[in-house]
């Protein structure tokens, strides 16, 4: 079956079956020249930056710090007018907080996209577990617990939970769970007996492995969700044929830009993610760098959706470490060689540097022990590797995965 989000953006945008890239694109354009207008003459850091007569590459990029340094000057409606502020951490070298301004009108785009993106996976009748965010108005669980409400789907959203033992009782009877990957295959590794229908990982992002361990230990189907606040939360979702997601394209233009020459990317080429927003009333944005990577696909899809699609997010510019001469490491990396290992059920990471020697600290938790060789793809000879088995529940420390520095 097409994608939902495909016949919703044909919808959206007016073009019906009518919808192509081509002509999407020429709809995103003219979209765009209002949306210029708009933040020109509504905004302090767009006015006298930008006009409607530029091309979508000329605009200048937005960046984190531009938002976390003055978040007010991207503020387009009156104060009072505004019904969410969202405070975020910067993920750039500033240590300014982001707050992010969303109107009523904004918050109701989110909803309707989520009821449209969730309709892919859960059925009416169908019980929802929300194991992420918290149960506060307009928060990211209750914007997603009141759109699945709409398509007749109850979901509940978990109070604060200190461990996986309390995550497992909250879902034992659900038919879908939405939770952040490395908790969900914690889960997974723990519980193998469960047996949801579906799962929706979201907000952080989802390395292959932890996908494919999920599938095969539950036996469901796993569904991944990219967004960001700045945008309204949701940005693209993959349908239940392809690991490729489909995107918000009637809300947002979407490009991959090369990392290296700041130029759009090709299809299949890998790059930076950077989001124009459409329709954002109280916080318009043009050409944010999100700073995660991913490509651009053009192929279609196999339910049938002939619009480009984006590649899971490969991950985050800024977490490179350099761990030796021309070497980098992440967290993803890792999470691709240890996840696939049955046994490992969580771990945590670190890297240190004393006196010009690199050292990869790691602390598994696992049933075995694993083979230090399996590391040598992603450790050159001259780092240490350091591990140590313990408990590395990752609900006993809530947060995106990162791999820190000591």
């Amino acid at each position: 079956m097409i994608s939902p989000v495909h016949l919703w953006v044909a919808k959206k945008t007016g073009l019906e079956r009518n919808l192509n890239p081509y002509k999407l694109a020429i709809w995103q354009r003219e979209r765009l020249k209002a949306v210029i207008d708009y933040a020109a003459k509504n905004t302090r850091f767009y006015n006298g930056k930008i006009d409607p007569s530029m091309q979508l590459e000329d605009l200048p990029f937005t960046l984190p710090s531009d938002l976390a340094n003055n978040p007010y000057a991207f503020l387009a409606i009156p104060q009072n007018s505004v019904t969410r502020v969202t405070t975020l951490a910067n993920s750039g070298t500033t240590s300014l907080k982001k707050r992010i301004f969303f109107s009523q009108s904004d918050l109701e785009r989110t909803k309707e996209f989520f009821s449209v993106g969730m309709s892919t996976m859960v059925s009416k009748g169908d019980k929802v577990q929300i194991l992420i965010s918290n149960r506060t108005e307009n928060s990211l669980g209750s914007l997603l617990q009141e759109s699945l409400s709409r398509i007749g789907v109850p979901a509940e959203i978990s109070k604060s939970l200190r461990n996986v033992t309390e995550a497992l009782e909250v879902s034992k009877d659900a038919d879908c769970l939405v939770g952040m990957p490395a908790e969900l295959l914690y889960m997974s590794r723990i519980a193998p007996e469960m047996r949801p229908k579906s799962v929706l990982l979201a907000a952080d992002i989802a390395p292959q492995a932890i996908i494919k361990s999920i599938k095969k230990t539950w036996k469901c189907n796993v569904f991944c969700h990219y967004g960001h606040t700045e945008f309204g939360y949701g940005i693209a979702v993959n349908c239940d044929e392809s690991d490729e997601l489909h995107l918000r394209d009637a809300h947002n233009i979407l490009e991959i830009i090369d990392i290296k020459t700041q130029e759009p990317a090709l299809p299949g080429e890998v790059g930076e993610i950077v989001i124009t927003t459409l329709w954002n009333e109280a916080m318009p944005i043009i050409r944010y760098k999100t700073g995660n990577i991913s490509r651009l696909i053009a192929q279609p899809c196999k339910c049938g959706s002939n619009l480009h699609r984006m590649g899971n997010v490969e991950g985050r510019i800024a977490d490179n470490i350099a761990i030796a001469k021309g070497k980098v490491l992440n967290i993803i990396q890792l999470d691709e060689i240890l996840f696939t290992c049955n046994f490992v059920r969580g771990f945590n990471a670190s890297v240190s540097n004393y006196r010009g020697k690199t050292a990869l600290h790691l602390t598994i938790d696992a049933t075995q022990r694993i083979d230090p060789t399996i590391l040598e793809p992603v450790t050159p000879n001259e780092v240490d590797i350091d591990i140590n088995y313990g408990a590395a529940d990752p609900f006993t420390n809530r947060r995106k995965r990162r791999l820190s520095v000591k």
